[in-house]
């Protein structure tokens, strides 16, 4: 039961702390690529999750270092929630989709009484994934994953008949693609596990000839049963992002390295049911050029798993004992 508990955990857990991040601005904990993010599932194994995110960010960078020097912004914020869906095809080949609507994503000025909001759905994405190597003996796990995403519209939003700066727009208005190994490991006597993600995402142009940077993740888990129905995650995760294009010509104030920390409590409702707390903080920030960066970003969610031959499902990995 606490394997199956943990399967269920560790995936919401990184669904709702990480995602493919399109605005260079302020963007940790993006809610977009929700569902690309753990190994394979059971045949005919439904999951379902749904989540909610609050974003928060006041600070300016520039290089390494805080700046208050002419700072256009005086904070940013936005409010997201999200539901992902996969489907086990066999006991290797594991089919997602997700997609996620923004209800706000705001810049307030700092020199002038105005605030700009956008809103709406940002974009869908579809991914496969394939268990290279599952040994459940030892417990340990390879996964290879491939996606895309798509734009639910290709054209940026106005409000009032103006058109919203990028840094609000609740999509990229474009393509991507992406490519992702997973690794986990158990220890059984330990009643714990060890598992890294690593994600490579690819953003195409939009129609007006503007490309969002490139993204490359890597995360290092580690998870450990507290109490009965409670486990607690604790993530470090590094995200670097090339800078942004315009007409194929790299823009200034886009690109960044990150290094956050994101500690996580889970708990079992009715042994069904799983809800997720966590928080990203920010402990490393390197931005190019002067951008406004994150604060902090805090999310909730909620995961189940159904059989869809009711029948036992039996977990890639033994209970721990």
């Amino acid at each position: 039961m606490f394997s199956k508990l943990l399967s269920f955990l560790l995936l919401l857990g990184f669904l709702v702390s990480a995602g493919t991040i399109y605005s260079q601005c302020c963007s940790t904990g993006s809610p977009v690529g929700a569902s690309v993010y753990v190994g394979v599932l059971n045949k005919n194994s439904l999951r379902f999750i749904a989540y909610y995110r609050h974003n928060y960010s006041d600070t300016y960078y520039q290089g390494k270092s805080k700046t208050t020097e002419n700072l256009a912004l005086n904070s940013s914020n936005y409010n997201f929630s999200g539901i992902a869906f996969g489907y086990g095809i066999s006991k290797r080949l594991t089919l997602e989709t997700d997609l996620g609507y923004f209800f706000n994503k705001t810049q307030e000025f700092k020199n002038v009484d105005y605030a700009e909001t956008g809103y709406g759905l940002s974009t869908g994405g579809v991914t496969v994934k394939y268990g290279a190597m599952v040994k459940p003996a030892k417990q340990f796990e390879l996964t290879v994953g491939a996606g895309f995403r798509y734009p639910f519209s290709s054209d940026p939003q106005v409000v009032d008949g103006v058109q919203l700066s990028r840094d609000v727009q609740p999509s990229t208005n474009a393509f991507a693609v992406s490519g992702m190994l997973f690794l986990n490991k158990g220890f059984p006597s330990l009643k714990m596990r060890l598992f890294s993600i690593n994600r490579f995402d690819h953003n195409y142009e939009d129609k007006l000839n503007y490309k969002y940077g490139d993204m490359l993740m890597n995360s290092v888990f580690v998870s450990k049963q507290i109490v009965k129905s409670f486990i607690g995650i604790l993530q470090l995760r590094s995200e670097y992002r090339w800078e942004d294009a315009d007409d194929e010509v790299k823009r200034p104030n886009t690109g960044n390295l990150l290094l956050i920390l994101s500690p996580q409590l889970n708990y079992s409702l009715a042994k069904k049911w799983n809800l997720s707390l966590l928080c990203d903080i920010p402990v490393f920030k390197n931005y190019n050029g002067k951008q406004l960066t994150p604060s902090y970003s805090v999310a909730l969610g909620l995961t189940r798993d159904f059989n869809l031959d009711r029948k036992p499902i039996m977990k890639v990995f033994n209970t721990i004992q």
